[in-house]
C-alpha cells in the first residue's frame, strides 16, 4: 500500500443504482470489512463493468485498479469486438499521485460511456455521469438544442423528399430511409424534451 490508506479513491459499479451516498458507503464499508474480495462484493455482475475495466487499464497502463474482471485477452480493438467481456462486479481505483486529473477524465468518460455508478468515499458522494449529462442536455435544450433538432428535422425532410422525387434505384431508397429517420428523431426529441420541460414546470 506504500503507506497509503487501504481504501480506494473511487469505486465503480453498474448496480445497485438507487443508492445515496450513505447507502453506497455502507455497501463499500461492509464489503471491505469482510475482506474486500471483489468477487464477493455486493454489486451485480455486468459486462459493462468488464468493458470499463478493459478500456481503463488499456488507456492508463499501470493504474492501481482492483477488480474481479477477468480480461478476455483479446487484442482486437473494442469497437471491432464481436464477443462481450466477461461480467465483473466492481472496479476500485486509486488515482495516481502525479496526474490525477487526466486519470479522472478517462474514468468519467468511460463511466459515462457504460452508464456506471461512481462512488467517491473521500467526499461521500455518488456520481452517475450519464444521468448528469442527460439532465444537463435537457436543462439546456431550449433554445439552442431546439434549433439544432429543428434544423436536423428539416434537413432530413428535404433529403427524403428530394430522394423520393429523383427515384434513383437503391441510393434513393437509402436516402429516403436516412431522411425519414432524421425527421423521426427530431420529432421524438421535441416530444421528449417538451414532456421534460412540462414536468419541471409542474414540479
Amino acid at each position: 500500500m506504500n503507506g497509503r490508506d487501504p481504501g480506494f479513491d473511487l469505486y465503480v459499479w453498474q448496480a445497485p443504482r438507487d443508492v445515496d451516498a450513505e447507502g453506497a458507503a455502507a455497501l463499500v464499508d461492509g464489503w471491505q470489512a469482510n475482506g474486500g474480495d471483489p468477487a464477493r462484493s455486493p454489486f451485480e455482475p455486468s459486462t459493462d463493468v468488464g468493458w470499463f475495466h478493459r478500456e481503463l487499464t488499456g488507456d492508463i497502463p499501470g493504474l492501481d485498479a482492483l477488480s474481479d474482471a477477468v480480461p478476455s485477452g483479446s487484442r482486437m480493438p473494442v469497437w471491432l469486438a464481436t464477443t462481450d467481456e466477461p461480467p465483473a462486479r466492481v472496479v476500485a481505483i486509486r488515482l495516481p499521485d502525479d496526474d490525477p486529473r487526466d486519470a479522472l477524465e478517462v474514468i468519467l468518460g468511460l463511466a459515462t460511456k457504460y452508464d456506471l455508478v461512481l462512488f467517491d468515499p473521500g467526499n461521500r458522494r455518488v456520481h452517475r455521469p450519464l444521468e448528469a449529462l442527460a439532465a444537463h442536455a435537457t436543462a439546456t435544450f431550449w433554445p439552442a438544442g431546439a434549433i439544432q433538432a429543428g434544423v436536423a428535422g428539416v434537413v432530413g425532410a428535404v433529403i427524403a423528399v428530394v430522394a423520393w422525387l429523383l427515384a434513383i434505384p437503391v441510393i434513393g431508397w437509402i436516402a429516403v430511409i436516412i431522411g425519414g429517420f432524421m425527421v423521426l428523431m427530431s420529432v421524438y426529441t421535441f416530444i421528449h424534451e417538451g414532456r421534460a420541460a412540462l414536468g419541471r414546470r409542474r414540479s
